[in-house]
């Protein structure tokens, strides 16, 4: 738990640091691949469910979906309007304060202890803690892409890895497929050079490649025919084609670039 909000921390910092000299103008600058959204609005989609998993552990929410539609104001692009009147370095601070809040409350928790989130599906602080970084990274991508930057990648992203693994069925589920038995093998190379792998090692279907690329294609930013991941067999290339960290509808993959 305590290495998960570490590197929690870390990626909050480095995002900081990614808005925290921007102007008015790249405030207000699109998302590539998120229809209406721009970087002031990924900011506050992740304040804001810092904030709702503030009240959530504290007791004072029943679940994220009820309090999101009393305390955001969303629409149909799903963007928190109540907080649109804020100015980019106000809801920076407004971050600020309640990632602190949030870190703090995780740190006091048992790993195991279960969190409200989801109606009637509550979840372990320790996969809290996992989700919300995972989430604060993938809009961290939308922002590199908005600036014409290259997304950083460290060795942390390995939640973001595990629950590309974990969420596995629920990808299957809500593309309205049937997860095979079929054995995938999963090998990444993190950042450091270290390996990070998953499933049966002699598995005929098998995805291989950079930490980065896999991790791209799980939060929906990229499509795997675009990276230089080596994706063999069927129930591999299928799996590359729906995999998705997070909850929710699923999400199409952006448009391929080229086929393979």
């Amino acid at each position: 738990m305590k290495t998960i909000l570490n590197d929690f921390i870390a990626e909050q910092s480095l995002v900081d640091a990614l808005v925290n000299d921007l102007t008015d103008e790249q405030w207000q600058r699109p998302l590539p691949d998120v229809e209406m959204w721009n970087i002031k609005d990924a900011i506050i989609h992740i304040a804001f469910f810092d904030y709702a998993a503030t009240k959530l552990i504290a007791g004072e929410a029943e679940d994220l979906v009820s309090f999101s539609e009393v305390e955001s104001g969303q629409d149909q692009y799903v963007r928190a309007t109540k907080f649109h009147h804020l100015t980019g370095p106000e809801v920076l601070s407004w971050w600020r304060e309640v990632r602190t809040r949030l870190v703090n409350q995780l740190y006091d928790k048992n790993p195991k202890d279960r969190v409200p989130w989801a109606p009637g599906l509550p979840m372990s602080a320790k996969s809290l803690a996992s989700a919300r970084l995972m989430e604060l990274w993938a809009h961290s991508v939308d922002i590199y892409d908005a600036l014409g930057l290259d997304p950083i990648v460290k060795d942390r992203i390995t939640s973001t890895l595990f629950l590309s693994w974990q969420a596995r069925p629920n990808a299957y589920r809500i593309n309205n497929l049937e997860m095979p038995d079929t054995p995938i093998y999963l090998e990444l190379k993190l950042p450091s050079g270290e390996i990070w792998a998953k499933g049966d090692q002699g598995a005929e279907n098998y995805i291989k490649g950079s930490a980065k690329d896999w991790a791209l294609v799980s939060i929906r930013r990229r499509n795997w025919m675009d990276t230089e991941l080596e994706v063999v067999g069927e129930e591999a290339r299928r799996y590359a084609s729906i995999v998705q960290t997070y909850a929710g509808w699923a999400d199409p993959a952006p448009k391929a670039k080229r086929q393979r």
